[in-house]
């Protein structure tokens, strides 16, 4: 007996898609308001030049009504969340014509966003990134930073000033949370979670995007233990392992570095579960996370990689077939163990 894989090996029985698509949109909406606010309006060009790719993507959706609840929707999803993936230097006509070709290229060969196995997201950044590489620019923080005792004060020093809010914070919680651990911040951590001021949009607002996570997981959109185990599968490979190649101290990995400037937590909570992505049984869930944080730490190291975190996704992806095998294994080894019990039964 052969194992079939077919280009859609999962499906997704969650919620309706109509449903999904108004609430990722509306647990997006405060990002995108605080890149208005920040009067970030290259990036807001660059998202809506990704949309408006996205959009033609699908334009044979729109004249087809069975069509426009999935496909079109889908696709509009994503072609916002591969503007916030760009960085503004990035040239728009080159957003939208990149955006255009591979979600077209990704919807022909793989099918729909809602049941394809590889995430559209992850192959228009990625192939951003190879077509405009000089535009990410390289990674954030240099391999110096790294073997410091401290290298998110790199961050913070190189990115932003605190201020009086951002100083009654951080005294509050070292009096508070951290006196408890006989621990203490710096000046610095509280503007940094609000915005850490990266070039790129999915870097930027870690507090809101944690407030996305929170919205998501409430509507059972997204499963908190795939996320939650991969961000901290990947974050424990940042603290013991990444001093190996940093020359920081023992345990020394930056993992708060990771966290803010890798991108991996607005990867997590916006493309990483993606409809037809995700494995069904608990064994191909597992693998999954253990794969996907190897991948991070792999692409993305300690962190403050450009592409790390799209990357990560693709190749999770990647794996998917693989996982199908895993999963059939046991699902006909399930079957033919319930069927002998059943059998023994009827005989006695």
């Amino acid at each position: 007996m052969y194992n079939k894989v077919s280009t859609a090996p999962f499906t997704d029985f969650t919620r309706s898609t109509s449903l999904r698509t108004f609430l990722y949109w509306a647990a997006l909406f405060p990002q995108i308001a605080a890149l208005a606010i920040t009067g970030s309006w290259r990036s807001l060009a660059i998202i809506a030049c990704a949309v408006l790719g996205a959009a033609l993507s699908q334009l044979n959706g729109f004249f087809d009504k069975t069509k426009i609840r999935m496909n079109v929707a889908h696709s509009l999803l994503a072609g916002t969340l591969v503007g916030f993936f760009l960085p503004p230097e990035y040239p728009p006509a080159s957003v939208f014509f990149i955006t255009f070709i591979f979600m077209y290229v990704t919807r022909s060969v793989f099918g729909p966003t809602g049941v394809s196995w590889l995430n559209p997201v992850a192959i228009t950044v990625i192939a951003a990134w190879f077509i405009g590489r000089v535009s990410f620019g390289g990674f954030f923080i240099s391999g110096a930073d790294l073997s410091a005792k401290n290298p998110s004060m790199a961050l913070i020093d190189g990115a932003m000033l605190t201020n009086g809010i951002d100083e009654k914070i951080t005294l509050f919680l070292n009096d508070t949370v951290f006196r408890l651990f006989n621990v203490s911040i710096p000046n610095g951590y509280v503007s940094l979670f609000w915005d850490n001021h990266a070039a790129i949009p999915a870097f930027r607002f870690t507090f809101l995007t944690m407030l996305a996570s929170l919205f998501l997981f409430a509507f059972d959109f997204k499963k908190p233990e795939i996320s939650l185990s991969f961000i901290f599968l990947y974050l424990a490979l940042v603290k013991f392992v990444s001093p190996f190649f940093t020359g920081a101290a023992p345990m020394g990995g930056d993992a708060l570095l990771a966290l803010l400037s890798s991108g991996l937590f607005f990867a997590a909570t916006f493309a990483f579960q993606w409809p037809g992505t995700i494995p069904s049984t608990v064994q191909g869930k597992c693998l999954l996370i253990i794969f996907s944080a190897i991948f991070a730490f792999i692409f993305c190291g300690a962190g403050a990689s450009p592409v790390g975190a799209m990357a990560t996704t693709l190749f999770a992806n990647l794996i998917s077939p693989a996982l199908q095998v895993v999963e059939n294994r046991s699902i006909r080894k399930r079957l033919a163990s319930l069927l002998d019990e059943k059998l023994g039964e009827r005989r006695q």
